[in-house]
């Protein structure tokens, strides 16, 4: 099998997985929805590492980029990625031949440093027989700091493997190039054209304008495209990308074998070849092969396995829900007449996909219980983030003091002063250079600009107040950058609600999900004291334009809600 380069982008693969060829059947119609049978239940997929038997060349390539501490994986994503690396290296034959390039290591990404990071190109672990102890020491020394130079990477990667013979790069980013000149899709002019080269592309946690990049790379070479959203998802995804035939048994986030979720009648026929007919009205649940196809007005819904086939992920029949709540997120689960306990996933949130898990609860937690069906399906439920259902958040970025370090029109400054000695570094919130964390959390002074005095500075305790406290004989009072992925110091709710991102202090889980921490604290309606809610220390899911949180009370339920206005801080 073949090691094949993978680059991080954010659109979905359809991986080629089958059905196992035991007959085909007739339809079988029905009015409305029509309840699918129990799962015949065999043996779970390897997970794709433990099946590699990579020969061909190959580089991986790793995005170190800036944006790569962003603390949202959970954790930063450059650790993330590192942990990823390194669980795919410690499964590979010992006979691979392997190198690893990083990039944005040596640089910052500041416009005086475009230039040197834009060549900022290192190669970690040259290209040769697989060395684990040097892939350990290599990945473990790296660091994010710089710019994306994408293609030029990619180019230096390709002119370091051999000149022919099969051969493949695995880029790990989750940002768009941000040093070529070129539209996204025309700089694939710039990687060799080879049949024998071909680069997949995993996307972590990207925007749609650098999933598209990565696409159209993956597409010149005939490669993969496939999305994480977490550590969880992209330690298993880029196990994929380095054996693809692994994931033929799997079901993507799109579809399975050939067949796709929302593929006509006349479509689902030319990619199955043997598919039985099908009424153009109604819910028709084809037999076809090993596998159930449900059909809604001709158009294919749902995909059905009946061989234990699991996701792309390898999360399979057998294993505990515990492993669907790592990959997928939290999950709030229903009761099917046979007793049973029904999840729905999200599988691609832009197609409207899901992995819909049947388990047998077992235990106190919903956790606990043993999955025993697996469905890829049109049926992720809407939220109220969905672009489709409201107009996108706005953002706002807040400015309280002015260049002079007095207050803007609109605030003033409170008495007494706070007692505060010492700032440290950037605000979480800051988008700009000069909004600082200063004090402990105690003082709850995570939102302060340089005062009017050297040593003297403004701090905002609540994002829709108008006063300011204020503290002099304050050491390390300067200017420090943002961080590369600030969190909104406050976010106003489609409920109404007015949230306050969390600064430190003692705070109760979840009743509901004890795994969840407080991110922010809300008020307004008179509610108990409502928390958003998230397993990551960035909780806010910004996969459409407009965004959504979890939010609920400790001891209550918790809704999915649109976040209407999300407010970062800035100065002048």
């Amino acid at each position: 099998m073949r090691l094949r380069v993978a680059i991080c982008i954010a659109a979905t693969a359809i991986i080629a997985v089958g059905c196992s060829t035991q007959g085909s059947g007739g339809p079988r119609e029905a009015g409305g929805t029509q309840e699918l049978g129990g799962p015949q239940q065999a043996s779970v997929t390897a997970d794709p590492v433990s099946e590699a038997s990579a020969t061909a060349p190959s580089i991986i390539v790793l995005d170190a980029s800036g944006s790569m501490k962003q603390d949202d994986a959970p954790g930063p994503r450059i650790d993330a990625a590192k942990n990823a690396i390194h669980t795919l290296v410690s499964g590979l034959p010992d006979d691979t031949a392997l190198g690893l390039i990083a990039y944005g290591t040596a640089t910052g990404s500041s416009d005086a440093e475009k230039d040197a990071g834009c060549r900022d190109i290192k190669t970690v672990v040259p290209l040769g027989p697989l060395d684990r102890n040097a892939f350990a020491a290599g990945i473990d020394g790296l660091s994010a700091s710089g710019y994306t130079p994408i293609m030029a990477a990619l180019q230096q990667a390709a002119a370091a493997l051999p000149t022919d013979g099969e051969r493949t790069i695995i880029l790990v980013s989750d940002g768009e190039d941000t040093c070529s000149t070129e539209p996204p899709c025309e700089s694939t002019e710039a990687i060799p054209h080879d049949p024998d080269l071909t680069i997949h592309t995993i996307g972590f946690k990207l925007d749609a304008a650098a999933s598209g990049q990565l696409k159209c790379i993956a597409d010149a070479t005939g490669g993969m495209a496939i999305d994480a959203a977490n550590a969880a998802q992209l330690t298993a995804r880029l196990a994929v990308a380095s054996n693809p035939e692994s994931a033929r048994e799997r079901l993507s986030t799109s579809g399975f074998r050939d067949l796709r979720i929302g593929m006509t009648v006349e479509d689902a026929r030319k990619a199955a070849g043997d598919l039985a007919s099908v009424s153009k009205t109604g819910t028709v649940v084809v037999e076809w092969q090993d596998c159930e196809l449900t059909f809604t007005d001709g158009v294919l819904v749902e995909i059905a396995p009946r061989t234990g086939a699991g996701t792309l992920d390898g999360l399979a029949v057998g294993q505990k829900m515990q492993r669907a709540a790592e990959l997928y997120g939290p999950f709030t689960a229903t009761t099917n007449s046979d007793g049973e306990s029904v999840a729905v996933f999200p599988a691609d949130s832009e197609a409207g996909t899901g992995y819909r898990i049947t388990f047998t609860p077992e235990g106190k937690k919903a956790d606990e219980g043993t999955i025993t069906r697996i469905v890829l399906c049109r049926c992720l439920p809407a939220t109220a983030g969905s672009s489709a259902g409201g107009t996108p958040t706005e953002i706002v970025n807040l400015v309280a003091v002015d260049g002079s370090g007095k207050p803007k029109s609109g605030w003033s400054v409170k008495t007494p002063a706070m007692k505060i000695s010492e700032c440290y570094g950037a605000s979480q919130s800051a988008v700009t250079p000069g909004v600082i964390t200063c004090g402990s959390t105690a003082d709850g002074a995570d939102a302060c600009w340089v005062g009017p005095e050297p040593d003297s500075i403004l701090c905002l305790q609540f994002p829709w107040g108008t006063e300011l406290i204020t503290a002099r004989g304050v050491d390390g009072v300067e200017a420090y950058p943002p961080p590369a992925g600030p969190t909104p110091f406050g976010l106003e709710l489609e409920n109404g609600l007015l949230c306050r991102v969390r600064h430190g202090g003692s705070w109760p889980s979840a009743e509901s999900d004890p795994r969840l921490a407080g991110a922010y604290s809300c008020r307004g309606q008179g509610t108990d004291t409502p928390i958003v809610w998230a397993e990551s220390t960035y909780p806010i899911d910004r996969s459409e334009d407009r965004w959504t949180v979890l939010v609920g009370p400790s001891k209550g339920p918790l809704e999915t809600v649109a976040v209407t206005k999300a407010i970062f801080l800035a100065a002048e």
